[in-house]
């Protein structure tokens, strides 16, 4: 959904005033030099809206760490791989950082995780007119949960309860799936449902509902290698991350991207 306001408007344009202007004076900075010898490599995955090689800045996720990470004097470039191949390139150091990963007890033993780079609202969504009781998880035992390859909702899920649980390659597949009855629940981000929505034909776009409270919310970070050259990656994006915040880029670069932060109650409603 679109953001017309005349005050959005101004707000990016002073954004992108702003940007062009703290990257002029990052490439001044004594660290500038060691960036022309050589580019942080980040991997990612195909994830509307904050990685993704088909929008502008690779995603809100992507420009955030390039512009943290220009502030620092260091260059970047990004690979967008599926899921399981990126983590692939992070265990054999084929790539400096990982974009995005969730907080977790087994991401923190595994890399030197960022500072708080978003907080997102996991949800179980419906069609409008399907009504299915919901005031706790085991409510939904019966019915059955579309997810997407390669996030961890399957195996939370499988950790919590009897859960049927079905697999696709991308949440499209699992919205086609829900309009024709073959599943009752899709489980994903607000954000990456609205963006599937809103890239739909108004024909093919059916009613859906939020279901309330959502499913988690849980930071996104920017993960290293547990090492030195690791950690000291880590807290020059901190450090370029605060800068982001401290400026208003941070905010601008959600208000460009039509995310809104979670509050836990949900952002609008999908029609």
């Amino acid at each position: 959904m679109k953001r017309t306001s005349e005050g959005t408007r101004h707000i990016l344009r002073l954004y992108g005033l702003f940007c062009c202007a703290l990257l002029l004076i990052a490439l001044f900075t004594p660290q500038a030099a060691h960036a022309r010898q050589r580019q942080l490599h980040i991997v990612m995955t195909e994830w509307v809206p904050y990685t993704s090689s088909n929008m502008v800045g690779k995603g809100a996720l992507a420009e955030m760490a390039e512009i943290a990470f220009k502030l620092q004097g260091l260059a970047v470039q990004f690979s967008i791989v599926p899921w399981q191949r990126a983590v692939d390139m992070m265990d054999r150091h084929e790539a400096d950082a990982l974009l995005p990963v969730y907080t977790s007890p087994r991401n923190k033993g595994r890399y030197y995780l960022s500072d708080s780079m978003l907080s997102v609202d996991s949800v179980f969504v419906r069609l409008k007119d399907m009504q299915i009781p919901y005031k706790q998880l085991d409510d939904l035992i019966a019915w059955r949960i579309g997810v997407v390859k390669d996030t961890s909702y399957a195996a939370t899920l499988g950790k919590q309860g009897p859960f049927i649980v079905e697999e696709a390659p991308h949440e499209l597949m699992n919205y086609r799936k829900l309009v024709t009855g073959r599943i009752e629940l899709m489980l994903d981000t607000r954000e990456t449902i609205e963006r599937m929505m809103d890239s739909l034909p108004a024909s093919e776009r059916k009613p859906l509902e939020y279901m309330e409270p959502p499913y988690q919310t849980s930071t996104l970070h920017l993960a290293f290698h547990p090492t030195d050259t690791g950690k000291k990656l880590r807290d020059m994006f901190n450090d370029g991350l605060a800068m982001l915040h401290d400026k208003g880029i941070y905010a601008a670069i959600l208000e460009k991207h039509s995310i809104a932060r979670s509050t836990g109650h949900p952002v609008r409603h999908i029609e």
